[in-house]
């Protein structure tokens, strides 16, 4: 894992010195060594977290003849069976790292070998000859990239948002429908950033930039190629028990491709199946004990250590090598920590469960330099409860007008999320809501229009987004193929990257394996979910005895498939929340004051001093939840102290 950044700037060509600072801005994603690449008005940087391959791999890489550079970060797990199909057609190879199997496919095919890689990746890729700069980033948006390109020829890019801005001509205006959506989601979907000019490079594409003629081409990439069968055809042709079967093999190959590596390597693990499945897998590829992380808390409505510890019990039994599980308790209402992980994402994010996501990265760090996850699980296989809800509600709705439901969410007190009467009074509210695209834009925003509108009114025109649904033969396969373009890349693999590259942590992540997508995303929904459960087939798949298809479990034992306890193949999804609301009425009261009402107006003047006040009276005081949006406004103010 690495962190690349470059620039093309002839009024101001960047020199050795420029481009070691860009360096030492991205020294956490790559601790163990950097690299420079000047040509004329071109430089590249590069910062390594050596992984595999760890005395070669240097970067920039060069080809033979020095006419082709790579800057790269990220991991192709397929690099030997390329590189072997390389060597065949006459290549010689001088290190055993996949930097260098990229580089020659590149040099042959162009971009057009990036469909058969199987990994993740952001890179930049430099033809002295042609004078062109070809950026890419993968499907999924596991590995991040900015970029920027003025009419005058200057071009940038970074895997920080923060590196990005050095560069000289990166503008820094600030864009008023960024902001509006950052509020509205706790981040800032692709392609848009919090500054107009700047954009993040979208998964799944590339730009070729040519430095004569200042020209910029956009390229999506081609449909990603598998070896073997169609799994996107086989998928519609499969029964239940055989689909079971086929998502046992593919995450079990997945997991094992994602463990080669030449540094210690362990496993998250939450009290959830996703990561459980991962781990279960890890401990059967694995030729030494199994390190696996777990993180607690002292709240016991937050705290999953008990099935952290039950889980861990359960693989121990069944692993050929045994495991460690490291567990620790967290104090995660740190407030000085939110400055610092302000400054690593360098633009507007506010998903809270950083915190813990940061605390247990630095915690595995202490032992692994790389962790599995099951980041993308509930997106390819329906794990989130508001899939369901929304189904239920575009039924609803069909004979239930929309004054009606205003009415009775107008009922229910403003008690939090958390409750049941507030998750009521959302679900009453999104009921009122026309239109599915609509309605469920309003489901993922986190606070409600009129309270944006007083604090900020020159954000008014921006705040009513229109959401365009994926084409799909039924609503809940629309929402996670959404999901997946957009909630997926923007929000939670953000933080993943983010945090985990703060602590120097590689992640990796074997639901998000090309042929693991390919065919999860072919499966109809009654396969992943059905009669209320989530996931189902992911259970079915993994658990000793699925309890929902009882006529099948002699067969899965048969094919050896049944590895976790049928309690933990239903248990219900809780996710990595942190009591913010609660904190922002004891623990981080002052604070939040100090922040809200004298940091954010200063930096930020779109903000009405007053009204903010009204806004943290009506939380502290008035009994009303407006955590989600100043959750949002106070890790504004700490991007306004790093801009």
């Amino acid at each position: 894992m690495c962190g690349i950044a470059g620039c093309f700037n002839p009024r101001t060509p960047p020199d050795e010195a420029f481009l070691q600072s860009l360096c030492c801005t991205m020294r956490q994603r790559g601790p163990d060594a950097r690299g420079t690449y000047l040509d004329g008005a071109l430089g590249l940087a590069h910062t390594r977290l050596s992984v595999i391959d760890l005395d070669g791999g240097a970067q920039p890489m060069h080809g033979d003849d020095g006419r082709y550079t790579l800057v790269f970060n990220g991991e192709i797990f397929n690099f030997r069976e390329l590189r072997a199909e390389l060597e065949q057609a006459g290549e010689i190879f001088h290190t055993k790292s996949d930097t260098e199997v990229l580089l020659q496919l590149l040099i042959r095919e162009g971009a057009d070998c990036l469909p058969r890689l199987n990994g993740f990746f952001a890179f930049a890729f430099y033809d002295a000859t042609k004078k062109t700069l070809l950026l890419a980033r993968d499907y999924h948006g596991v590995k991040p990239l900015y970029y920027f390109h003025l009419p005058t020829g200057e071009f940038g890019f970074a895997s920080r948002f923060g590196t990005l801005t050095l560069c000289p001509g990166c503008p820094e205006t600030v864009s008023l429908p960024a902001l509006a959506d950052y509020l509205a989601f706790q981040y800032i979907p692709a392609p848009a950033t919090i500054h107009e000019g700047v954009k993040k490079l979208c998964p799944g594409t590339a730009v070729e930039f040519e430095l004569e003629t200042g020209a910029v081409r956009e390229i999506e990439l081609g449909a990603q190629i598998q070896t073997g069968p169609d799994l996107a055809v086989c998928a519609e042709h499969f029964t239940y028990l055989g689909a079971c079967g086929t998502v046992w093999h593919l995450l079990s190959e997945a997991v094992k491709r994602r463990m080669v590596a030449d540094v210690p390597l362990g496993v998250f693990l939450s009290g959830g199946l996703d990561s459980a499945i991962v781990a279960t897998l890890a401990a059967k590829h694995s030729t030494a004990p199994l390190e696996c992380f777990s993180i607690g808390f002292d709240d016991p409505r937050y705290d999953e250590s008990a099935d952290c510890k039950a889980t861990a019990a359960h693989l121990a039994k069944i692993a050929p090598h045994g495991l460690h599980h490291h567990i620790k308790t967290v104090q995660p209402q740190d407030f000085d920590l939110l400055p610092k992980l302000a400054a690593e994402f360098g633009e507007p994010y506010a998903d809270a469960s950083m915190l813990p996501s940061y605390f247990l990265a630095a915690f595995a760090r202490e032992h692994v330099t790389v962790a599995l996850s099951g980041d993308g699980a509930d997106e390819l296989f329906g794990g989130y409860e508001r899939y369901r809800a929304m189904a239920v509600l575009q039924k609803l709705r069909t004979f239930t007008p929309g004054f009606l439901w205003s009415a009775a969410a107008a009922c229910l007190p403003d008690s939090g999320e958390r409750s049941k009467a507030g998750r009521l009074k959302r679900f009453l509210r999104l009921g009122a809501v026309s239109g599915a695209a609509a309605r469920y834009d309003a489901l993922m925003s986190h606070f409600a229009s009129e309270s944006v509108g007083m604090i900020a009114p020159d954000l008014r025109p921006y705040l009513n987004t229109k959401r365009t649904l994926p084409e799909a033969s039924e609503l809940m396969a629309s929402l996670m193929e959404d999901d997946l373009r957009r909630y997926l890349p923007g929000d939670v693999l953000t933080k993943v990257d983010v945090c985990s590259m703060a602590a120097s942590l590689e992640v990796r992540n074997p639901f998000l394996d090309p042929k693991v997508s390919t065919f999860a995303r072919a499966l109809p929904v009654s396969f992943k979910i059905h009669n209320g459960r989530r996931k189902r087939i992911l259970g079915d798949a993994f658990a000793d005895y699925p309890s929902p298809d009882p006529s099948a479990d002699g067969e899965l034992q048969e094919q050896g498939m049944g590895l976790l306890p049928p309690k933990l193949a239903l248990r219900r999804k809780r996710g990595f929340g942190v009591p913010v609301a609660a904190w922002f009425r004891t623990v981080w009261r002052d604070r939040l004051r100090e922040a809200l009402l004298d940091e954010l107006p200063k930096h930020w003047t779109v903000f009405d001093r007053a009204a903010l006040e009204r806004l943290i009276d009506e939380h502290q005081n008035g009994g009303k939840d407006r955590s989600y949006l100043l959750f949002s406004l106070l890790m504004l103010s700490f991007q306004g102290k790093n801009a």
